[in-house]
């Protein structure tokens, strides 16, 4: 398989298999990490303060081994990468049953975010160099999507009947499998069959200035997702409406990801993902005019319907700005420090002043320049004449 071309491998449908299982399990303690914090306050004897930094750590190392993997992604074989990071997560999970001092616990923490973050970046990079890059982030977004679903489920099921180390074997029986698939992960870049002008790409830095985009919308995201709640109810809106909206509005996320597959397909990777940033926008100042059951509710509604959706449209425009994968591994390391730095803006704006319009504001804003972003860059390419795809 190593023989092929990358952009006949990877279209394989075992390396596109391998590659959505990488990325899902290798973020899959991310996906789950709410139950997780509880577990370890509840299971492990730590307090929620130190249970939140070893969440930190674990995200930590997801940034960290995206840098790696961006490095070193076209310069060794990528299936030695990828065998790397699953021994890497699944002794750090086995540490992990057996340790109770917290630094010890942290550093295994640390680790095992780095192995999963490398299968997490190897698997985005894969799937960045297929010839169906909408499609394909597509699929991998509606799996993870059903996947973390499950996982909180399960996890939490497990965790009230076994403790956390139920959860930490869980993880290793689910990166061991993972080895099966390695032989199917493409080994090395070729060249790509739908290349961009590389002047034309480099002379702007147009890779950079999308990375940009993600750390600024998510930054927003962070801060939306963490006091979404809260502003419900700080609006007088009924407890049990404002749980079950953030409950079963999730769903949409799975149909955005089937209309973001079949849209990028049709109109390419820009107009949708500058509409859809658009949209997040309205709805989050929408709320700034008041707050009511309906307009809650359909708050939600767009926000679900376009957030996995604009992280698709964001994979697949970056996959198509370097083929080669490198800029797409370099996502999570953008995403996991706006997550964080969100809720922190976020805070801060609620210390100032106790308004949540402010929060709603942040969202807005963040949006809004994501999509300047993202308009600058496909003007750019649109006056260069290489579109195509985009």
């Amino acid at each position: 398989m190593s023989d092929q071309p990358l952009s006949l491998a990877a279209d394989n449908p075992g390396a596109i298999v391998a590659a959505v299982t990488f990325a899902v399990v290798g973020i899959s303690f991310f996906m789950a990490m709410p139950v997780i914090v509880g577990a370890w306050s509840q299971y492990s004897g730590f307090s929620e303060q130190q249970a939140g930094y070893l969440a930190a750590v674990e995200n930590g190392g997801t940034v960290l081994s995206a840098l790696f993997v961006s490095i070193l992604l076209n310069r060794v074989d990528r299936r030695a990468l990828a065998i790397g990071g699953i021994c890497c997560a699944v002794a750090a999970n086995l540490a992990s049953t057996a340790l109770a001092n917290f630094y010890a616990v942290g550093l295994c923490r640390l680790l095992s975010g780095f192995g999963g973050g490398t299968l997490y970046a190897l698997g985005l990079a894969a799937l960045a160099g297929t010839s169906k890059i909408g499609r394909n982030f597509g699929i991998l977004l509606f799996v993870q999507v059903s996947f973390g679903m499950l996982e909180i489920n399960l996890f939490s099921a497990l965790a009230e009947r076994a403790g956390i180390n139920s959860i930490y074997v869980c993880m290793v029986l689910a990166l061991t499998a993972c080895l099966g698939l390695v032989r199917w992960l493409p080994a090395k870049e070729e060249k790509s069959t739908r290349p961009l002008s590389a002047n034309v790409i480099t002379s702007v830095n147009l890779p950079w200035v999308c990375l940009c985009a993600v750390f600024i919308f998510y930054t927003g995201v962070g801060a939306f997702w963490a006091y979404i709640e809260r502003i419900g109810k700080l609006a007088g809106l009924d407890p049990d409406l404002v749980i079950g909206s953030l409950t079963y509005t999730q769903v949409l996320s799975l149909l955005g990801c089937i209309l973001a597959g079949w849209l990028s397909t049709k109109l390419g990777q820009f107009r949708p993902l500058v509409f859809s940033l658009v949209c997040i926008a309205a709805a989050a100042l929408s709320l700034t005019l008041g707050i009511s059951n309906v307009s809650f509710v359909g708050a939600l509604c767009v926000f679900f319907l376009c957030w996995n959706a604009i992280d698709i449209y964001q994979l697949g425009t970056l996959g198509n700005l370097d083929p080669s994968g490198r800029f797409v591994a370099l996502v999570p390391a953008f995403q996991a420090p706006a997550t964080a730095l969100g809720p922190a803006i976020a805070a801060l704006l609620l210390g100032s002043s106790g308004n949540y319009h402010w929060v709603l504001l942040l969202v807005g804003v963040t949006s809004t320049a994501a999509a300047l972003l993202y308009a600058f860059s496909y003007i750019r390419l649109r006056d260069c004449n290489v579109v195509a795809g985009l």
